[in-house]
């Protein structure tokens, strides 16, 4: 099977539960997200854990051609750039996870289940 098949799958499989979570669950985001931040070693862990497995992607199947298997791309380099942004600046992201965004996660949950969706159709 395509690697960006398989890719597309686990991208979407993803997506869907953590918009469900978004849309469910939203509420128990600040906390997550506070006792998350609060224990450096894991933020860094998680860090290396997610550069890993998006490098595993971006140097098996660096595609830019313009299809859906553009879309898995970009999402590997968010994936990669998020977890280059957990090593160098955590409390940044803390920062950017505002009141703004945590008052509107129900519409960024609808958002990753429709994606989450799509990419399970596309694989």
């Amino acid at each position: 099977m395509d690697d960006s098949l398989i890719a597309a799958k686990l991208l979407g499989t993803y997506l869907i539960i953590s918009g469900l979570f978004l849309i469910l669950r939203g509420k128990t985001l600040p906390n997550i997200i506070k006792d998350f931040l609060g224990h450096p070693a894991i933020v860094y862990l998680t860090g290396i854990f997610l550069i890993v497995l998006s490098s595993l992607y971006i140097i098996q199947n660096n595609i830019w051609d313009g299809t859906w298997r553009t879309a898995v791309t970009v999402l590997a380099w968010a994936v990669f750039l998020k977890g280059v942004a957990y090593i160098f600046v955590p409390e940044t992201l803390h920062k950017v996870v505002s009141k703004k965004f945590l008052a509107s996660v129900n519409l960024y949950g609808l958002v990753a289940v429709i994606l989450g969706l799509s990419l399970l159709y596309i694989g």
